[in-house]
């Protein structure tokens, strides 16, 4: 790993935790959304940031690949803020000491179905990156997305308390 991709990498998890810094041990500091809506888009400026720095695209690939990057962008943050929407209703249901078992069952079925969503929709772009870059370009795009992804989802986890049983 660079300088450059290190620097970057952990200015974007600090711009993490710093989004999330009130809901470290609990969900009773809740963000305002505000507060969710500019720590969104500081992270997908870093996302932007860090592909542009890592995948060294040619002004041809440049010219079909960010559009393509932004429709793919737009279908995964419709499903991550899906998670948003489940994590928001599991913190409510936690303040107000009522997560049940029916709310426990429905809650792991729309994450699992979250996770499911991601998947496909990766796999269905795996193939159209792959018809505008190199496989080793598309190997290392879907590389730095997943671990932008789990810096993510590894702050949100920091925040969520476990089910009480």
């Amino acid at each position: 790993m660079n300088i450059k991709t290190f620097l970057i990498s952990v200015s974007f998890v600090l711009a993490l935790a710093a989004a999330s810094a009130n809901a470290q041990s609990s969900v009773e500091a809740v963000m305002s959304q505000k507060q969710i809506q500019a720590a969104r888009e500081l992270v997908e400026t870093e996302r932007d940031m860090t592909l542009i720095i890592n995948l060294d695209l040619t002004p041809e690939e440049s010219e079909t690949f960010w559009p393509l990057y932004d429709e793919y962008r737009q279908k995964i943050r419709s499903i991550r803020g899906r998670k948003v929407t489940l994590i928001e209703a599991y913190a409510e249901r936690y303040r107000a000491g009522n997560v049940d078992d029916e709310f426990a069952e429905m809650a792991i079925k729309d994450a699992l179905d979250i996770q499911l969503d991601t998947v496909k929709i990766r796999q269905k772009y795996w193939k159209k990156f792959r018809r505008i870059v190199p496989a080793r370009k598309a190997a290392r795009f879907y590389q730095l997305e997943n671990k932008m992804d789990t810096e993510i989802d590894f702050v949100l986890s920091g925040g969520i308390p476990l089910v009480e049983s």
